[in-house]
């Protein structure tokens, strides 16, 4: 054997060797030592967030009438949490949390409250942007939440019923999570860690400490079941520098009314899948295009079309002016089309 080989050879053997020694030591350790090893993970990731948590007071002025006038009450709209982003005093929530609110005030990890100004909302994806006249901040780190896989690690924190920097552990249980009936556009992270009334606008971290997401809501009207959803990051950081802009979001618009193929037609057509347009608005960039009523979209951009919540999501995810391409199928026959999306 060639002496090049001969030393490969030895090469691999003593890899396979301290391979099975390693994972020998592994198995041989102490389960508390494990189970104390977890421990410090969680202690080290509330550390790091901790200092970036805020919960959230609004309030709005009602007329209540007193006699035969009526007076100025403000009434207290509830409780959130909230997340520093930037140094200067950006802060993230629910746009749910701060909705119709006159006056929003927010209290630091510290203890001090401060008033908060709102730089805009996004109630199609429940995010809103709040400023705090403040600096100095600690930043939460934001994370990458298209790394995100099913069965990570996660942890819920937030100010549950006023209770401050609380945490729960977790799971990913699903990613990608739509047609459950809380926004417009929904793309959810699925998990089991508590989410509870309060957490509304509260981080999910990773076990780095970073964030992976914004908790919105739960499933169960008595309580936490353990089914809690939580927007991804990304799509967080798209809505966020919209309103930082201008305090709006802008998003690609297609201009057709569409629901998705029940199995009677889809059987007709000999198609597993597909978005089915029954009106193309008039002027509107899908009619420019010549997409016309009956046809049947099965792919955006070379992608399979087959949820009607995604496919919305994907095209409001494209920004005015951009082009798409879809496939379509018309009285038998396949096409793609070039579509320039107008404003939504």
């Amino acid at each position: 054997m060639h002496k090049s080989n001969i030393i490969g050879v030895l090469f691999l053997v003593f890899s396979m060797l301290a391979s099975m020694v390693t994972a020998s030591q592994d198995s041989e350790r102490d389960p508390i030592d494990l189970a104390k090893a977890i421990s410090i993970t969680f202690e080290k990731v509330a550390e790091k967030i901790s200092p970036s948590l805020v919960t959230i007071q609004s309030k709005k002025e009602v007329q209540v009438k007193r006699g035969d006038s009526f007076r100025p009450r403000d009434i207290n709209l509830g409780l959130g949490s909230g997340l520093i982003i930037t140094q200067d005093g950006h802060i993230v929530t629910n746009a749910h949390v701060v909705d119709q609110a006159d006056d929003v005030a927010v209290s630091l990890s510290d203890g001090t409250t401060i008033v908060a100004e709102i730089i805009g909302a996004d109630p199609k994806t429940d995010i809103a942007l709040l400023k705090v006249n403040q600096k100095d901040f600690v930043p939460a780190s934001l994370g990458d939440s298209d790394q995100l896989r099913v069965g990570q690690f996660v942890i819920a924190a937030g100010n549950p019923f006023g209770l401050s920097a609380s945490i729960t552990s977790g799971i990913v249980s699903a990613i990608g999570r739509s047609n459950v009936g809380i926004t417009d556009y929904e793309n959810f992270i699925q998990t089991d860690a508590s989410i509870n009334q309060g957490n509304s606008g509260g981080p999910l971290v990773n076990l780095d400490g970073d964030v992976i997401g914004i908790n919105t809501a739960m499933l169960g009207r008595n309580g936490n079941i353990g089914i809690g959803f939580a927007i991804p990051i990304n799509l967080v950081k798209d809505i966020v520098n919209d309103l930082t802009d201008d305090g709006e979001v802008t998003r690609g618009f297609l201009g057709v009314r569409i629901s998705e193929l029940n199995n009677n037609f889809s059987n007709d057509l000999k198609i597993k899948y597909g978005i089915f347009v029954s009106t193309v608005y008039k002027d509107s960039p899908a009619s420019s295009a010549g997409i016309q009523p009956r046809d049947v979209i099965t792919h955006l951009n070379g992608i399979p079309a087959k949820e009607l919540s995604k496919f919305r999501f994907d095209v409001a995810s494209f920004l005015p002016g951009e082009e798409v391409i879809l496939t379509i199928l018309r009285e038998g026959s396949r096409m793609d089309i070039k579509v320039e999306l107008g404003s939504l």
